[in-house]
């Protein structure tokens, strides 16, 4: 389901100034999130099951949890509302992505004020199907609550919604994730992802791709919402787009170029989120 050919991994630096953003490994065994006492004792058993085609056979290795750094993942697509804690799988490499990522999500949006995040509810992550999910390297996202109140609802189709606000704190959801996962399909990449974001780890490192329609539509929607660019969002990188995205670099302050190199991306992205998080135009 992606739309460019996966890359080997590379290795990687960090960068945001204070999660804990060092290589896989690092994010296994660092201090742990303040939660992570009430992390452990979830993946006892009393856990509900999740659908068969969501268990990963006994040959594949995977690590099984039901919290990410101490936050609870839920599933709603059976039961909407619904907080008994779930056993999800993935590899180990691709939780302690997973790990650098939400430690990403907590410090930028609580830049504005979110509060800390509360519970992510999940479609999947091991999935019985070709791809990155029967790899246990996927996620989908459906949602993101915070203490304070705020949600962001790609389960509800917020890429969409009528209130600008939304638009611009799915965005920003979608910027984090771009920050550590090379292929992000949303809302305006299809139709079958218009309720929920897609992260894998195909492709590293993250770049920003003029030849994919999954960061092209990213780009162009970011463009409309923050600076009202009035672009079509239709996957193709022309001259608008481009003049937009170097209007868009020039007001983020973004030096470099984010096309061939990862830490010029990432610090774009993070600050997209922040302007996101915080509901403000760039």
């Amino acid at each position: 389901m992606r739309d460019q050919a996966a890359r080997p991994s590379t290795g990687e630096q960090g960068l945001n100034r204070r999660a804990l953003i060092g290589g896989l490994g690092a994010a296994a065994v660092a201090a742990p999130f303040a939660g992570a006492s009430v992390a452990r004792a979830a993946e006892a058993p009393g856990t509900l099951a999740l659908p068969s085609e969501m268990e990963a056979p006994r040959a594949l290795a995977m690590k099984t949890f039901s919290r990410i750094d101490g936050t609870p993942v839920y599933y709603w697509r059976s039961n909407r509302g619904n907080t008994a804690l779930r056993n999800w799988q993935c590899t180990q490499a691709f939780y302690d992505r997973l790990v650098v990522w939400i430690r990403d999500l907590r410090d930028l949006s609580g830049d504005a004020g979110a509060g800390n995040v509360s519970f992510l509810v999940s479609a999947g992550f091991y999935v019985n199907k070709p791809g990155q999910h029967g790899q246990g390297t996927a996620m989908d996202l459906d949602l993101v609550r915070w203490a304070g109140g705020r949600q962001s609802s790609p389960l509800d189709r917020h890429h969409a919604a009528g209130d600008r606000t939304l638009r611009r704190r799915y965005l920003a959801v979608d910027a984090v994730c771009r920050r550590r996962f090379r292929y992000v399909l949303d809302g305006w990449y299809n139709s079958a992802h218009a309720d929920h974001i897609h992260a894998d780890f195909g492709g590293l490192p993250t770049v920003c791709e003029k030849g994919s329609r999954s960061d092209t539509v990213f780009v162009q929607a970011m463009c409309n919402n923050f600076m009202g660019s009035g672009l079509a969002v239709d996957g193709a990188w022309g001259p608008l787009t481009q003049s937009a995205f170097d209007r868009a670099k020039s007001r983020l302050n973004i030096t470099g170029n984010p096309h061939t190199n990862y830490s010029v991306w990432r610090t774009m992205m993070a600050r997209v989120a922040r302007h996101g998080f915080g509901d403000q135009a760039f």
